[in-house]
């Protein structure tokens, strides 16, 4: 009678397989184990392969500690190692490898949530360098005037690879500055003298300084520069609610061209935003879900019938950065957020407008 109490093979079999194993290997494994010590043809006739075959496999397994090969006898006989060893040895390794991917994962963490006191402008500049270079989709700031043509290059290549760019500059003397805003960002304000100086891109890293540090020649005070959401969602909420809206508007990009496609929110107000006052018709394709619950997200779409925001003037949203769109559906209209929004009806992922 068969053996009621032997458990079967095929979920064994899919889980050597997993760790490495070919089907056939991991078949005459299984079948040492069970016939073992068993002859090749024992084993090949249990695994359903060629004797000759049998041999190659078994030196494989060999070699990795599941079996050992007596080949001083004839005929040659094969054991299958105590599982434990077999096993344990596995064990070893995936700890060790597991080991070696934490320190890296610890290292990547570390890098991606990083703090650094900055003393020197010219590392400042630097900085502000690398992280427009690095941005995707957003870049917030506000630098003193006369510092602009240190980073008009960055700017201007952030706005080619299509990125929101908000522009503040501060400090700016109308009687001995001539500025040249062509081609760097979406929308630039004149903001107040002795602003501080600050960056955010992707809502993900960023700077923060004291305006004399980039506004005076010689000065002793320390910018602080990081890479973390919750510090840069903080610094925007700053900016938009306190600097932005106080500065004199004194240049708006024209809007982009559709369709698009965007991974964040305020690049969909903007764009929306312009697009409606000139009068063109935009519908939006809305990877979202209801707000405040754990639903899969979705595509909704319908026509852009209203917008809330304080990016372009007039601005109509009551605090600083509340930006939503209302969409009709067809069925219904709704009010759309950014990913965590919370008063909207929905939050959204990601955007495609294009015109009606």
């Amino acid at each position: 009678m068969p053996d009621s109490t032997r458990q079967p093979s095929a979920p064994v079999r899919d889980r050597l397989q997993q760790y490495g194993l070919s089907e056939t290997e991991a078949e005459t494994y299984l079948a040492v184990v069970e016939k073992g010590p068993a002859t090749a043809r024992t084993v090949a006739e249990t695994a359903g392969v060629s004797k000759s075959y049998v041999y190659d496999i078994c030196d494989s397994l060999a070699v990795d500690g599941f079996v050992s090969v007596d080949d001083h006898r004839t005929p040659t006989v094969i054991r299958a190692t105590p599982p434990s060893e077999a096993f344990g040895a596995l064990k070893r390794e995936l700890d060790t490898l597991e080991a070696a991917v934490q320190t890296r994962y610890e290292d990547t963490a570390a890098e991606n949530n990083t703090f650094e006191v900055v003393k020197s402008r010219p590392t400042i500049v630097k900085r502000l360098e690398q992280h427009i270079e690095a941005a995707d989709c957003e870049v917030i700031l506000q630098i003193p005037a006369r510092r602009l043509p240190d980073i008009r290059d960055p700017l201007r290549r952030a706005r080619e690879r299509g990125i929101l760019v908000l522009l503040t500059l501060s400090s700016y003397d109308r009687a001995t500055m001539e500025l040249d805003l062509k081609e760097i960002a979406n929308a630039v304000r004149i903001g107040l003298d002795g602003a501080p100086s600050l960056l955010a891109t992707d809502q993900q890293r960023g700077f923060v300084s004291p305006s004399t540090m980039l506004s005076w020649d010689h000065d002793e005070t320390n910018a602080i520069t990081f890479t973390q959401e919750a510090v840069a969602s903080v610094l925007v909420g700053s900016y938009l609610g306190n600097y932005w809206p106080i500065g004199e508007e004194v240049l708006v990009s024209r809007p982009p061209s559709l369709p698009a496609r965007y991974d964040m929110f305020r690049p969909v107000v903007f764009t929306t935003t312009l697009a409606l006052r000139a009068g063109e018709s935009v519908v939006a394709d809305l990877y979202a879900r209801p707000t405040g619950s754990d639903d899969d997200f979705e595509v909704i779409s319908g026509e852009v019938v209203g917008v809330r925001q304080n990016l372009v003037a007039p601005h109509n949203s009551d605090f600083g950065f509340e930006n939503s769109l209302v969409v009709d559906t067809g069925d219904s209209r709704i009010t759309v957020g950014g990913y965590g929004a919370f008063l909207e009806d929905y939050e959204v992922k990601h955007t495609t407008l294009r015109r009606a």
